[in-house]
């Protein structure tokens, strides 16, 4: 039996920029910039995760910092110049406020084992969300902590040795199939993608549609060797 549940946060315990992303591309567009709000949001997840990816050791960046440069990015993309110090202070806003999803919160409330969180996060933002929201967890990482982000296996390594736990004695849920599901498993961990948006399952991926889904997993000892 499995003795820790390790959880990604944003997308996972509280909802995903979206909207936010929304209103980013509204201000692409009123600066004039001519692609679709689908192509606005592509271009801010591929800037996002290759400055990530890029982001470690002395190189490392903290969150704050990259999404500047990724808005700095998409101006050249677009061709055209918007408010970038607006447009971070809009997303900052939004990682202090986003409400967390219901399942998530009785999930906490009601599972068996301890939870943790292990987050692509700045550690200020990620401790205030915590307080705000009163989660019932027993600690967490951040990729500030780590100096790398997810996927890297060593930000998930380093969380466990903060966390006090073995590999194999833990579960990884998140909602990036990327970034979690896989970022977990190249550290050795068991993992759940948490597939919020009904995507095609790839084959012999562990898949579950809300946090009840992981609840039963735990339950029906899924995961016992």
């Amino acid at each position: 039996m499995k003795k820790a549940v390790i959880l990604d946060f944003y997308g996972t315990v509280v909802h995903e920029g979206y909207r936010l992303l929304d209103e980013i591309a509204a201000e692409f567009h009123k600066c004039g910039a001519t692609c679709s709000t689908e192509e606005i949001h592509r271009m801010w997840w591929q800037n996002i995760a290759s400055l990530c990816d890029a982001a470690y050791g002395e190189n490392f960046k903290a969150q704050k910092t990259l999404y500047g440069v990724a808005i700095e990015n998409m101006e050249k993309s677009t061709g055209v110049k918007v408010d970038k110090d607006a447009l971070v202070k809009l997303v900052i806003r939004f990682s202090l406020t986003s409400e967390p999803f219901e399942d998530a919160l009785r999930f906490l409330r009601v599972c068996p084992l301890p939870c943790y969180i292990l987050s692509n996060i700045d550690t200020k933002e990620l401790g205030e969300m915590i307080k705000k929201y009163a989660l019932p967890i027993r600690g967490f990482y951040t990729s500030e902590d780590a100096r790398e982000y997810k996927p890297r296996k060593g930000i998930f390594k380093k969380g466990l040795k903060v966390f006090g736990i073995k590999a194999e004695d833990a579960v990884y849920v998140g909602d990036s199939l990327r970034n979690d599901y896989f970022g977990a498993r190249g550290a050795g961990i068991d993992s759940v993608w948490l597939n919020r948006l009904h995507a095609q399952v790839p084959e012999n991926v562990l898949s579950c549609e809300s946090f009840d889904g992981v609840l039963s997993l735990l339950e029906s000892y899924a995961f016992e060797k």
